[in-house]
């Protein structure tokens, strides 16, 4: 069977488990790698032991490297700076991420007017850095009654576009704001982060941004332009900036079903999960939907070392 041809496979085959003629035809039919970064580099509070050294077996093989995160809260600096931690240089251009993708996306439509956002700091600094002008708000308790609500939600501000991400003081004012928008039929809906869970410690998940997403999409009706994995919107916009001819040259890295997997058979790429963040062994097992189902799987992205024989296995 050849290396990636996933529809006819029922059960993703561990890396360490292949034929030394399955290793090969493996490593020979890729020649670029997306890879997810929290869960698969590092956790909140853990570095993923010798995940550099996989990532750099890859390198040295010349396998073209790019990451691709959910994640714009972090800093493209302190994505970096975390990166040289963990012994791997990695380059901003390398790093891909909702705030980032949102403004690419924008550029590339020569989109002109206000935006409301509804984000972190970091992540509205990059499009503030990119010359849009932003709206947000209200960022105060408000007085509980409807008039105040009212006087914070209404206006006739030219909004011709919301904007949702992670925002870690989300209130109900900001939410009812955004619907008013988007009320409108001109403004568009785009949405970074589409996480419905986020792990943050072993077998311990906090609400993501997803559920959020989602309420403004059904409120509005309006149909979303999704620029964080699993966005066709974000994928489109990869394979165009790469020019990817052949979306089964990608392997897409991750440890999640839904987010990596997904997004990754949605574009034709080959797909690699790993046990080291989202999702367990069982939770792998126990998937039935084709769509989230990877090519292969790997107890850690460390594992890709091993499997080229430039790592002891004992540190599996």
């Amino acid at each position: 069977m050849e290396a990636g041809s996933s529809s006819s496979r029922t059960k993703p085959k561990h890396i360490l488990h292949l034929t030394e003629e399955e290793r090969r035809s493996f490593c020979d039919s890729f020649d670029r790698v997306f890879s997810d970064i929290d869960g698969v580099a590092w956790g909140l509070e853990h570095m993923v032991p010798h995940a550099a050294d996989g990532y750099m077996a890859l390198e040295r093989i010349g396998k073209q490297l790019t990451f691709v995160t959910n994640n714009s809260v972090r800093t493209m600096d302190q994505c970096v700076r975390r990166f040289a931690k963990i012994g791997l240089q990695v380059k901003p251009e390398q790093i891909w991420h909702p705030a980032q993708s949102i403004v690419e996306y924008l550029q590339g439509i020569k989109f002109e007017g206000l935006i409301y956002i509804i984000a972190s700091q970091p992540f509205k600094a990059v499009l503030r850095e990119a010359g849009f002008k932003l709206l947000d708000g209200p960022n105060e308790f408000i007085e509980e009654s409807l008039e105040s609500m009212a006087k914070h939600i209404f206006d006739r501000e030219p909004v011709r576009a919301v904007v949702i991400d992670v925002d870690f003081n989300l209130s109900s004012p900001k939410m009812l704001r955004a619907h008013m928008y988007l009320r409108r039929p001109e403004c568009l809906l785009l949405v970074g982060a589409t996480d419905r869970l986020l792990p943050v410690a072993k077998n311990v998940n906090i609400i993501g941004p997803g559920p959020f997403n989602s309420i403004l999409v059904e409120a509005s009706g309006k149909t979303p332009l999704t620029l964080g994995k699993p966005g066709r919107q974000l994928g489109e916009l990869l394979v165009q900036h790469y020019a990817i001819s052949q979306p089964s040259r990608v392997l897409m890295i991750g440890d999640m079903l839904a987010q990596d997997v997904g997004f990754g058979r949605e574009f034709g790429f080959q797909t690699l999960l790993v046990l080291s963040g989202g999702c367990t062994l069982e939770q792998l097992q126990a998937e039935t939907d084709p769509s989230r189902i990877p090519d292969y799987y790997a107890d850690s992205v460390a594992d890709l070392a091993v499997m080229l024989g430039e790592a002891p296995k004992a540190h599996v």
